[in-house]
């Protein structure tokens, strides 16, 4: 049997990446075996074995190491790499003896991929500039695009009626994927929606998760702030403000997000599936405990349990906080601000100060639901790689 290895790191990749092209080939090509090699990361949350193999399409699922020890499997081999450090593809690729596809924007590693898949035409440029030949590269459109259901295929009025919700106005928080953004960000948000609901009663606050929270780091999270949650096995409600509570969504995420008026989320992979769906975004990049947040390369190996050391993080964080235009995905896709984004030293009541313009003028959300006109959300990318997976497979 011919198999694929997808290699993929951390819950956005998993989420946004792997998923949909999992799913695409179980679609077009069920001989096909997927198996998931799950890379070192500073951003993951150490969920993601488990998480990929819940994915439809996924048959098996190990690290890197363990793929590499077990070594190649019998057929035909493939490697895709959607996300993580090009290193490893290579290694991987030596290791199995088998072609390597990477989808990614940028053309490295030139003397070893076999075949690059390219999210847009702007990428499309930079490797015709750096001299890839035309027959080892394809432009795919974004493969994230294809983890979110069409707006016309989601059930808003369905999510609305099975919780109670029918002629509620809600505001969606997404309080990341990672430990160190939902373990702060869960009670950050928390107090977010008490502001909401002493200010404008009439609204309401979901919080839908990622498969890949681990409930203990949500509670202590939850609890830290002052908040009290609901719930048997797995917190169901977060009690808020005057006998009102808040959802805790751990299914159904895009019906959810497609009922809501309004959008707040981290920096990362869900900015641009808010984007696609059509619902207006503000993005919240609280700097207030920079030292802890992941940083790539030898930077990423500061170690925290040091005061100094913690200190020149935090100054690290800040510079390239500094240089950097825009950190949601809209905003740097397009090199301008579609989505309203704050990134800076921030109290929940600052925040709140930047939701309430939006709260209070529809015609500001308005405004960013036609700015996303100028994205490009055309679906189709998870199929045109599969498609071309097998190609290269049978050549």
């Amino acid at each position: 049997m011919e198999t694929l290895f997808i290699l993929t790191n951390s819950p956005g990749e998993l989420s946004g990446w792997l998923a949909p092209a999992a799913a695409a080939a179980a679609a077009k090509a069920p001989g096909l075996r997927v198996s998931a090699v799950t890379l070192p990361c500073p951003y993951a949350s150490g969920r993601e074995l488990e998480s990929a193999l819940r994915l439809r399409g996924v048959s098996s699922a190990s690290t890197f190491g363990e793929a590499m020890r077990r070594g190649a499997a019998r057929g035909g081999n493939i490697i895709l790499q959607l996300g993580g450090d090009p290193m490893y593809g290579w290694a991987l690729s030596r290791r199995l003896r088998a072609p390597w596809t990477i989808y990614t924007a940028r053309p490295r590693w030139r003397g070893s991929v076999a075949h690059y898949f390219i999210p847009d035409e702007g990428a499309r440029r930079r490797f015709e500039k750096a001299g890839v030949e035309e027959a080892r590269r394809t432009v795919t459109g974004d493969l994230m695009l294809d983890s979110v259901p069409e707006r016309g295929a989601c059930r808003p009025e369905d999510f609305l009626r099975s919780r109670g919700l029918e002629g509620e106005k809600l505001i969606c928080f997404m309080a990341g994927s990672r430990p160190f953004e939902y373990g702060q960000t869960i009670g950050f948000f928390s107090e977010c929606a008490r502001a909401l609901y002493e200010r404008y009663p009439s609204w309401r606050a979901i919080f839908p998760l990622a498969p890949t929270v681990d409930e203990k780091i949500l509670r202590e999270g939850i609890e830290s702030a002052g908040f009290k949650w609901r719930g048997g096995g797995f917190a169901e409600e977060i009690e808020i403000f005057g006998g009102r509570s808040a959802l805790l969504v751990r299914e159904n995420h895009f019906d959810a997000i497609a009922a809501s008026s309004l959008a707040v989320a981290l920096p990362g992979t869900n900015n641009l599936q808010i984007a696609s769906l059509g619902v207006p975004l503000f993005v919240a990049a609280p700097l207030n405990r920079a030292e802890e947040i992941p940083l790539d390369g030898i930077a990423g190996a500061i170690p925290a349990d040091n005061k100094a050391m913690r200190a020149l993080k935090k100054k690290l964080v800040f510079y390239y906080n500094g240089r950097e235009k825009f950190v949601s995905l809209p905003n740097r896709i397009c090199g301008r601000a579609l989505v309203a984004e704050r990134r800076e030293l921030m109290t929940p009541e600052s925040a709140f100060r930047c939701l309430s313009e939006l709260i209070e003028e529809p015609a500001k959300r308005e405004k960013i639901r036609e700015n996303y006109s100028a994205l490009s959300l055309k679906r189709g990318a998870a199929e045109r790689i599969v498609a071309k997976i097998l190609e290269l497979l049978r050549a």
